[in-house]
């Protein structure tokens, strides 16, 4: 099942030095605007829950989806990015499509204004 962008509330995340919304579901990517960046993320294969791997699609150990403004540079011989888990942190606010769109997600969280 893949779910609307524009009706899912995601997780802020930060990744490799951006923020970036992550939901485990998967994406219509459809209902994805054209300027975002939409990825896929893969779990290790103890199901620790870690995030080991960015690819555009992934069909084993899919732990989410992740959506940036910006492009996750992709090894090209792989088209995938490995990460261990000092790439990525979870900031526990709830973002919906429209608010990461039009919000600066840093600007935001410097000034102290409330994502969610």
């Amino acid at each position: 099942m893949k779910v609307n962008a524009a009706e899912e509330s995601f997780e802020l995340m930060e990744m490799l030095g951006q923020r970036v919304l992550f939901t485990n579901m998967r994406v219509d990517r459809d209902t994805v605007p054209q300027d975002l960046y939409v990825y896929e993320v893969r779990h290790d294969d103890d199901c620790t829950g870690e995030i080991c791997e960015i690819k555009p699609s992934v069909m084993v150990n899919h732990w989410g989806t992740i959506i940036c403004k910006e492009p996750i540079e992709l090894d090209t011989k792989w088209n995938s990015r490995f990460v261990d888990k000092d790439d990525y942190s979870y900031l526990g606010d709830d973002v919906r499509l429209d608010e990461y769109i039009n919000t600066d997600c840093c600007e935001a969280e410097s000034e102290g204004l409330e994502m969610s």
